[in-house]
């Protein structure tokens, strides 16, 4: 770029340059320009000729005026200038007389001021005389007025004199007796030390006495920790006593002006006082006081007058600034940890209680589902709605719990704008969540394992499940976002770690499977101990020609309805049912085709295997316990020829009414056919009616 500029500045075609040839340019510009060119060439020229000689013009016109005013100016300050002279000559000529007056007056006076020199040396000695003839007297009255200092100030101030002429006679007495009254001094300064009523400004300024009284250092630093020990410990017992009848705000405030008030005082003057000693006990001695501090400020944040977000925030707030104020006086490490613990444990205290209160108002809403559901029964009920219910009211709670955790971090506080405050809010409301979930996994168990000692209705173990599915599938997630916004909102910039998601899916998963075994096992026990009674309360080998179903059959009915009818209202149906000519072709069978042979290679039926998750599979689940138990009843039976009509008549209501469920039909007509042919095994006759027969006893009865 440099090389460039230097060129151009050179080069003898620039008609800016220095080196400019106007010849050559003439003539350059005539051999390469065309007419045209060469004639707005020189009206540029011209136009530019113009310019310059109109600014040069501007430039000479004010260059001229300024000329001129500078002339105006120097003019001026010289008129000025004489004027100022003229002045300074009389200040200097009357400065002269003046030294002149001054030289005489001094030589007139010399001898006098020499006097007066003299007299004022007598009267500062005759006043240091005085004093020393008046110190007993000022000492005993400032001692007893309690102006301990002013006693030690005027005793220090003429030590040195009485050290140094303490031996002539006209002072021996006055040193004698100032030695008696400051004996008598310490006594009453070491007294009051001992006294458990002086306070924390009068034990420093004891002490603070004592060292200017010469005491020695080592003992002043027991006795002095001793005392203030003792005073705060009274502090102490007073901040005890107030737990249980104060707020914290009213505790801290007392804690804050009275034992940490005198505390930092304490240390402060201990500091102060024995600067160039090792204060190796001292933060031993405030780690001690601190941590019974601590012990009671715990034990008001447990109160249940301290549970709200409110009160606990600003109680907390004035007691970590005084933390944060004494963490510098004390410098402790420990202390300064322990006040961050504080705040944390307060946090987590809340947490605490907020998952506690949701699980109590949860179970309360449980029992008011009990209540109604025991009360109108399930046709009358809408289990999607008390679902809905139940579902949106622990979200709500959850998340004004965690809305509530949120006052942790606001600007205004002491440590809201802390990165470990955010951090341990974001952990607390984490485990908000969790806790909620994982208890509310924990109480579906256990209701599930008490199901049948409880009477707990079946409906409530279906809502109760299908509530676990639906937190495991949208809720968990939900409330994990919902924190991250808000904590987005609190604490900008916050980097918040992922949560552990899957423990809490697995605790809802596994409540869920619990919940819907149960009601399984429940309705089909239920069916089933009728069945039982049923068969093997009769006599059937004199059983009557069959009239139609018996009454049993149509409770049991009833039984796997009402439990199915409830399924629908909150689990998808996923079993098709089978059309009507497969219903009434299998009772045509040969007796033949229930041989034990096609038993044994016939599909194996698990009758307690786990429940899923939609109508179908809990309808059959209560139903393979219920026939199950038919058949292996059946067995036990010998049966006639009409005890074998009458529970094929039995078996086809049963089929015809079951298979309208939502039941798979091959479950179904299996274990209904694996009890008819077990009774044709055990019958004397096996002669079974036809089924046009059956349908027409079953169609009338």
């Amino acid at each position: 770029m440099a090389e460039a500029n230097k060129e151009n500045t050179e080069n003898p075609l620039n008609i800016d340059s220095s080196n400019f040839n106007s010849e050559m340019y003439l003539e350059c510009l005539m051999k390469l320009a065309t007419l045209k060119q060469v004639m707005d060439k020189e009206a540029e020229i011209v136009k530019q000729s113009q310019f310059l000689q109109s600014e040069m013009q501007t430039l000479v016109y004010e260059n001229y005026n300024k000329f001129i005013s500078a002339t105006e100016t120097v003019r001026k300050m010289r008129t000025d200038f004489q004027i100022m002279q003229e002045e300074m000559n009389k200040l200097s000529d009357n400065i002269n007389k003046i030294t002149t007056f001054s030289s005489q007056i001094s030589e007139s006076l010399k001898e006098s001021g020499t006097n007066v020199n003299r007299l004022c040396s007598t009267r500062h000695l005759l006043d240091k005389l005085q004093f020393l003839f008046l110190l007993p007297s000022q000492l005993n009255k400032a001692i007893i007025e309690n102006r301990y200092a002013d006693a030690v100030h005027d005793y220090a101030h003429a030590q040195r004199v009485l050290q140094k002429y303490g031996n002539q006679p006209s002072f021996q007495s006055i040193q004698t007796e100032c030695s008696e009254i400051i004996y008598g001094l310490k006594k009453t300064l070491r007294d009051r030390l001992l006294n458990s009523d002086t306070s924390a400004s009068e034990l420093a300024e004891s002490v603070g006495l004592l060292r200017q009284l010469q005491e020695t250092d080592s003992s002043l630093k027991d006795i002095f920790l001793s005392c203030a020990e003792s005073r705060l410990d009274q502090h102490l017992k007073s901040l005890s006593a107030l737990v249980e009848h104060t707020d914290i705000l009213e505790w801290v405030e007392k804690c804050n002006n009275t034992l940490l008030a005198d505390l930092g005082i304490v240390i402060s003057c201990y500091h102060e006082m024995f600067q160039d000693q090792e204060a190796n006990n001292l933060p031993e001695f405030a780690e001690k006081v601190m941590s019974q501090v601590f012990h009671l400020f715990e034990e008001v944040v447990k109160r249940p007058e301290n549970i709200g977000t409110e009160i606990l925030i600003r109680g907390l707030d004035k007691f970590f600034r005084k933390l944060q104020a004494m963490s510098e006086i004390i410098s402790s490490d420990v202390v300064s940890q322990k006040a961050l613990d504080v705040v944390i444990q307060c946090i987590n205290h809340k947490a605490t209680m907020q998952y506690q209160l949701i699980q109590s108002q949860f179970k309360d809403s449980l029992m008011r589902v009990r209540q109604t559901l025991a009360s109108k029964g399930t046709e009358t009920v809408d289990l999607k709605d008390i679902l809905n219910s139940l579902q949106v009211y622990l979200m709500q709670k959850i998340q004004a719990s965690l809305l509530d955790l949120m006052a942790f971090l606001q600007n205004n506080l002491s440590f809201g704008l802390k990165p470990w405050c955010a951090k341990a809010v974001a952990n607390s409301c984490w485990t908000v969540i969790s806790e909620t979930l994982i208890n509310l996994s924990d109480m579906v168990k256990k209701m599930a394992c008490l199901k049948t000692s409880n009477n707990i209705p079946f409906e409530l173990l279906l809502i109760l499940a299908k509530l676990c599915l639906e937190l495991q599938e949208n809720g968990v997630s939900t409330l994990h976002n919902h924190l991250v916004k808000l904590l987005e909102e609190a604490a900008p910039g916050l980097t918040v770690d992922n949560k552990d998601k899957n423990s809490v899916i697995v605790n809802l998963s596994t409540a869920a499977q619990a919940a819907l075994d149960s009601e399984v096992v429940f309705i089909g026990q239920t069916a089933a101990q009728m069945l039982r009674v049923s068969v093997l309360a009769r006599d059937w080998l004199r059983a009557p020609e069959p009239r139609g179903p018996r009454a049993v059959c149509r409770r049991v009915v009833e039984t796997l309805a009402s439990a199915d009818s409830a399924a629908s209202q909150l689990f998808p149906t996923s079993v098709k049912p089978s059309s009507d000519s497969s219903r009434r072709t299998i009772w045509s069978r040969a007796p033949s085709s229930f041989s034990p042979i096609n038993r044994i290679f016939s599909e194996r039926i698990e009758v307690f295997s786990p429940a899923g998750a939609d109508r179908g599979a809990l309808s059959n689940g209560a139903l393979k316990v219920a026939l199950k138990a038919l058949v292996e009843c059946v067995r036990l039976r010998t049966f006639s020829r009409h005890g074998l009509q009458q529970l094929q008549v039995d078996v086809h209501f049963l089929q015809q009414r079951l298979s309208c469920m939502g039941n798979d039909e091959r479950l179904l007509n299996a274990l209904l056919e694996d009890a008819l042919a077990s009774a044709q095994l055990r019958c004397v006759d096996p002669q079974l009616m036809e089924p046009s027969i059956v349908d027409i006893i079953c169609e009338r009865g």
